[in-house]
This record gives structure tokens, sequence and C-alpha cells, in this order.
């Protein structure tokens, strides 16, 4: 392992590491505390790290994956209503929750506070016009109901946006989750991508965007190619190296050129 013990790649990986283990507990269903936060950069792992604590402990089954999605307030209110058993997770992965308004936003103030109140007792949440809506006739979705599964919400939003968008509401909200913010210096997410590449088989047999990955030429070419234009790089993140190697692949007379013309670099 050739990065495994670098201090600052070892400081990164504590941190998502950190992700899984309290993702663990929550989808085992045994801690009193039924929210977790999780705040950072894009396309750097806490996805990842959340979809592995499903893995490790063999509960993928009781968990409703959510990604990249809207949701008015029926629909949230819907998808509380599918995950309210206790051993529920429901999992909101970039969907944009906080960008909700008016109607929507003020009943996802109030359902977190009532879904993830610290109590051994009931947590209810309800919404009055449940009745009207088709959508909750079909699934039998009550007025009223209460809530014993867990929310894990991931977000690139930083905890002071939030803090912002909620206002007053803010610190109700927070301290209903086990919040954790992972934004990562430019160094740190250069160290870090390396580490993936070298040491976990990101681009080669643990590559997730592409069968069997690529050929060690490329992953090669991929690391010696951000070493020398780090500079140049806004950011060095999994994504960009993933990134890098396809256009190396696809195009090996002109890759430089066509990096050239994305927004990957300084301007």
């Amino acid at each position: 392992m050739k990065n495994s013990k670098n201090p600052i790649v070892k400081r990164v990986v504590d941190r998502f590491k950190t992700i899984q283990q309290i993702s663990e507990i929550f989808v085992t269903g045994n801690s009193v505390q039924r929210g977790l936060l999780i705040s950072g950069d894009a396309g750097m792992g806490k996805s990842h790290f959340v979809k592995q604590a499903f893995l490790s402990t063999n509960t993928d089954n009781r968990v409703d994956y959510q990604k990249s999605k809207s949701f008015t307030a029926p629909a949230l209110y819907a998808k509380l209503w599918e995950n309210r058993n206790h051993g529920d997770v429901v999992v909101f992965d970039d969907c944009s929750l906080e960008s909700m308004g008016g109607e929507s936003f003020r009943k996802w103030t109030d359902w977190i506070k009532g879904a993830l109140e610290n109590t051994k007792g009931p947590r209810m949440i309800g919404y009055e016009t449940a009745a009207a809506n088709q959508h909750f006739r079909d699934l039998g979705v009550e007025r009223e109901f209460d809530f014993q599964g867990s929310i894990i919400w991931i977000t690139n939003t930083r905890l002071d946006s939030l803090k912002k968008k909620f206002g007053d509401h803010w610190e109700a909200i927070d301290s209903r989750f086990i919040s954790t913010e992972v934004f990562l210096t430019k160094e740190e997410k250069y160290m870090y991508t390396t580490y993936l590449i070298e040491d976990c088989g990101m681009l080669s047999e643990n590559c997730d965007a592409r069968e069997n990955g690529f050929s060690q030429e490329i992953i090669d070419a991929t690391l010696e190619f951000m070493s020398e234009k780090y500079s140049d790089f806004k950011d060095i993140t999994p994504r960009v190296g993933i990134k890098i190697a396809d256009t190396m692949d696809q195009f090996p007379t002109m890759w430089q050129t066509i990096l050239s013309n994305q927004s990957v670099y300084n301007d």
C-alpha cells in the first residue's frame, strides 16, 4: 500500500470511515438517534461509504435509496410513510431538499422535527390534505402516522448555508441530526484520489465506471498527468481521475487537447 499511511490520506479516510460507521448504526436500527446529515464535496465518496454500510450489515433490503430526485410535499410525505417502520432507512442523496420552497419546505421542516424526535414513544407526523391526494389513497397513506424509521440526508450544501435556509428552525433541525461535514482542501482531494487509484483499484479491478477498468498503461499515464498538471487543475477528484483515464483511452492522439477544452482546469 503506497498511500494508506500518508497522514493526509489517513485523515481523509478516517473522516469517510466515520460516515460508514455511523450509517451502520443507523441501518441496524439500534440507535436512539434517527437522523444523519452528511454534507461534503461532490464526487468524493459520501454516497460510497453510506452504501458500504448497507453492504457490510446486510440490510440493503431495508433501505430506500433516493438519488437526485425532486420532491413535492405530498411525495415526500408518502416516502416517509413507506419507510415508517423500525429498521427502515430512507436515504435522500443529492435530492435538493434544502432547495424546496413554499409549502413543501415548511412541511419538510415540520416533518423533520416530528420524525426525528429523540423519544422511545410515538414520533407522529401528519399532513391534513392527505385524503385529497390519489397517490396517498393508492398507498393507503394515513393523515397522521408514527414514524419509527431513520433518515440519511446526503448533500453538497454546507451546514452554514443550511442554517441560513432554515433560519429560526435550524437549531431544532440540527439537534435532530448527527451532522458531519467532509469538505476537503485541494491537496486532500488530490492525495485521496491518488490513494483510490493506487491502493484501492479505482481505475482497475474496482472500477465502478467501466467493466474491468482501464489498462495499466492508461492508469500510469493518468497518475503521471495528474502529478505534472496538479497546479493547473481546479481540483483533482475521483471523478476527474476517471475523466482523464477515459479521455486518454478514447482519444489516444488528442486527449490533451480535449481535456484542455473542458472545465477541469483553472480559468
